[in-house]
């Protein structure tokens, strides 16, 4: 039985009970956003499927213990975010060594971020920085700044604290800005 006008909580209800076309429906709904994240964590597209893959099936499988006091949406995020992160244990991560740019002098960027932003070159390099950046701090400035979940939200889908969650994407932006600074000097 098709449910595709149902919102996410009745589908939720009704998987709890047994329903597996209603899960299926909301596994259609959120393995495309799903799939986004995890891709921006896990930097490589067949990573990003097998977690979701594997984030579905255990939803699935724990869907009667699901609760409520979150978003289906963030939940199954949570455990998508913990499968990337199983299978980035699996295989050693492979990343630049950052310095810590907390507490370095940064410089002031021109006046013209208009017409950088909207370069494809620097979109390029804000995605190579942002895979760059250690995996704590990739995942939090993804889900608040590309994601645009609130700061409670990604805390939550991380299972870190408000604060913790706002120390991580401070310092991942801090990285990204650092690295990103020559688009931004005399000379660009």
């Amino acid at each position: 039985m098709a449910h595709t006008s149902l919102d996410d909580e009745r589908l939720v209800a009704l998987a709890q009970s047994g329903d597996r076309s209603a899960f299926d429906q909301l596994a259609e709904r959120h393995s495309t956003p799903l799939r986004r994240v995890l891709f921006r964590i896990t930097r490589d597209c067949d990573a990003a499927y097998d977690a979701v893959q594997d984030a579905l099936m255990r939803a699935w499988k724990n869907i009667a213990r699901f609760e409520g006091r979150a978003q289906f949406s963030t939940w199954l995020t949570r455990i998508g975010i913990n499968e990337a992160y199983r299978g980035l244990r699996r295989e050693p991560e492979q990343h630049l060594e950052l310095t810590d740019p907390i507490g370095e002098r940064i410089p002031s960027w021109g006046a013209r971020p208009d017409e950088i932003f909207e370069s494809r070159e620097f979109l390029q390099a804000v995605d190579r920085a942002l895979a760059e950046l250690p995996i704590d701090y990739r995942a939090a400035v993804t889900l608040r700044d590309v994601e645009g979940l609130s700061t409670a939200e990604a805390a939550d889908v991380l299972g870190i604290g408000e604060r913790a969650l706002k120390s991580r994407v401070h310092r991942g932006r801090m990285a990204l800005r650092a690295k990103l600074d020559d688009y931004f000097t005399e000379g660009y």
